[in-house]
């Protein structure tokens, strides 16, 4: 992205963030890799964090859970546990989240990392094992 280019993300989305265990519509469907689900709060506070963007926009999408649902539905009319837990969240938890920023120009990006060495040089990670002298 170019210096004061546009970044724009819409994505399933938590419509607040669950603290403590999750709520018990959910339970079934939820496994360890949905913690990737954050809201549009996390995701302003993640992308102000970094100074190199600024938020223009951040939330919820309207009617967002039911988009989700119609998707599923449509694509996937066989996970009904998904749908099922889409369906009973009614909105409360999951939906869809927008954020759009700029990218502030007077913010300079290091120069990406494009490789790294082939060859592997073994060394012991704790200073205790090595010969006096080598750490």
């Amino acid at each position: 992205m170019k210096p004061g280019g546009v970044i724009a993300v819409a994505a399933s989305g938590l419509m607040q963030e669950m603290q403590g265990s999750f709520p018990d519509h959910l339970r079934l469907w939820w496994e360890p890799s949905l913690c990737c689900l954050h809201s549009a709060d996390w995701w302003r506070r993640q992308w102000d964090r970094t100074g190199i963007v600024e938020v223009q926009l951040a939330d919820a999408m309207p009617h967002g859970w039911q988009a989700w649902l119609e998707w599923q539905r449509r694509n996937y009319p066989q996970n009904r546990t998904e749908i099922e837990a889409v369906e009973a969240d009614g909105g409360r938890y999951l939906g869809h989240i927008r954020i759009i920023g700029h990218r502030r120009p007077e913010v300079h990006l290091d120069e990406p990392i494009v490789s790294i060495a082939a060859q592997y040089t073994k060394k012991s990670l704790l200073r205790f094992n090595e010969p006096p002298g080598q750490a």
